[in-house]
């Protein structure tokens, strides 16, 4: 776990996806153990485009606060609710069993009953953001306040106690906030790979992962050079991942902590800090491995109907075989007796077949390489026919100025069908007339003629201008 993948594994990655706010604003504190009376949190984070956020955590007496692994559960109902198809009511029906799968959890009896009391602390902690919850329709950001989960109905144990208790054969239906599922559905969304995110070991690394997953799609987004490169202020950076401690050097040991399982897979290539105490940065360079989105190949898929998170998730994995796809699939629609009644589904279904269709599409291409090697072997004997050819008129053009003088010349380079050719390609009538009393004349070359008007023939506007000059 936490070491590269190679090629061979690419088919066994999780693809899944994060909700922008969600990602960029790390709501959910990284600590696993917070104080019991610790009953309210306000931090300030600056997202990654710069915009200062206000962040207010508000938790009940008994249960606390979300926090910690609770994270995992919040990008676990988030691909649920995008696997449900993004249903309008923001209800999705699943099993516990699923959820912590879906987390990368165990599924012991133990797991279950963690599920229950981090179902209990996410359904108990209300967020108050103030300027910081961006509205993707309107283009704004706006102040919002809301509980991840809206409604809770699950089947579980006879309760033992006061603790509800679930276990593999618990159902759960969960209505979630309305802010979240409506930002989701107006596609501000991001891709996000759940096995990269599942293989590291701690909360924190997770959590940064996710963090610097958005500055790695804002700098692809905006085109800049490889190696991808970020920095950010120590301090900030602190409160952006939800670590709660203030000191600079318990905080550089918190981020240590983080980095070296995302340096070991690869996903960072060297994370530097730059300056002491409250004015150091973190630098960091992301690696070679890891896999920005082609806006292009987005804007290509979305033209087409595709939700622009299933297009973003598209264009990350598959890179430029989303070209040959899209191909493809415009190939496909101009067949006549071809009926698609939803284009964007169908182009999602060639996605997933995106093997086949590369495979073909390179059977295709060598097939007419081939053609085309023996189309140019065969216009190689045409043009060497018609260089033996135009030998042969030259030498029938020279024996007849010498036999029967530049009135046979004339008539063998200006036979009617000559004529309309080039009163086609745009000579006038009076100007062939002319080409005929300046060879008759002596005044121009039969031969030095002729060549003239092949060349009015092949390059017209070239050809007219050298033949009105020598005229």
């Amino acid at each position: 776990m936490g070491q590269p993948r190679g090629k061979d594994q690419e088919k066994d990655v999780l693809r899944g996806h994060d909700e922008r706010n969600v990602a960029a604003l790390n709501f959910i504190p990284v600590q696993e153990r917070l104080p019991e009376d610790l009953l309210r949190l306000e931090r300030m984070v600056i997202r990654t485009n710069g915009q200062p956020a206000k962040i207010v955590c508000t938790g009940v007496p008994g249960i606390g606060m979300a926090r910690g692994s609770d994270n995992d559960l919040l990008v676990a109902l988030i691909n649920v609710y995008i696997d449900a198809g993004c249903p309008a009511d923001g209800i999705i029906t699943t099993s516990a069993y699923a959820l912590l799968k879906l987390s990368g959890q165990g599924t012991s009896g133990k797991h279950y009953q963690a599920l229950s009391q981090c179902l209990a602390r996410v359904f108990n902690t209300t967020y108050h953001i103030t300027d910081g919850w961006f509205d993707f329709h309107a283009k704004r950001y706006t102040t919002v306040s809301f509980r991840i989960i809206d409604s809770l109905t699950r089947t579980h144990r006879e309760e033992t106690g006061a603790d509800i208790t679930l276990d593999s054969r618990s159902v759960l239906r969960i209505r979630l906030s309305e802010e979240i599922t409506k930002s989701i559905r107006n596609g501000y969304i991001k891709p996000l790979n759940l096995t990269d995110y599942q293989s590291l070991p701690t909360v924190g690394s997770r959590t940064l992962y996710r963090l610097l997953d958005m500055y790695l799609d804002e700098a692809a987004t905006r085109g800049d050079p490889k190696p991808y490169r970020m920095a950010v202020s120590l301090m900030t950076h602190a409160q952006n991942c939800g670590v709660l401690n203030r000191r600079p050097d318990h905080v550089r040991r918190a981020l240590d902590s983080m980095h070296e399982p995302l340096i070991k897979m690869g996903y960072l290539a060297t994370v530097n800090y730059v300056g002491k105490g409250l004015k150091t940065t973190v630098h960091y360079t992301y690696g070679e491995t890891t896999s920005p989105i082609n806006q292009e190949h987005v804007a290509l898929l979305v033209k087409h109907g595709v939700h622009r998170g299933v297009a973003e998730k598209y264009a990350r994995n598959l890179g430029e075989k989303v070209v040959v796809v899209v191909a493809k699939f415009a190939e496909e629609l101009k067949r006549p007796n071809k009926k698609i009644e939803n284009p964007a589904a169908y182009l999602v279904s060639l996605l997933k077949d995106v093997d086949s269709i590369v495979a073909q599409t390179r059977s295709d291409e060598l097939r007419k390489q081939d053609i085309q090697r023996t189309r140019k072997a065969s216009q190689a004997k045409i043009v060497k026919a018609e260089a033996q050819q135009n030998h042969l008129f030259e030498e029938e053009l020279h024996l007849a100025i010498q036999k029967e003088g530049p009135e046979a010349a004339v008539e063998f380079m200006l036979t009617s069908f000559k004529v309309r050719q080039l009163q086609r390609h745009g000579l006038e009538l009076h100007e062939i007339d002319q080409v005929r009393n300046a060879v008759l004349e002596r005044r121009v070359d039969a031969a030095q003629m002729h060549a003239i008007l092949n060349r009015v023939l092949m390059s017209p506007e070239v050809g007219i201008r050298d033949l009105r000059a020598l005229l």
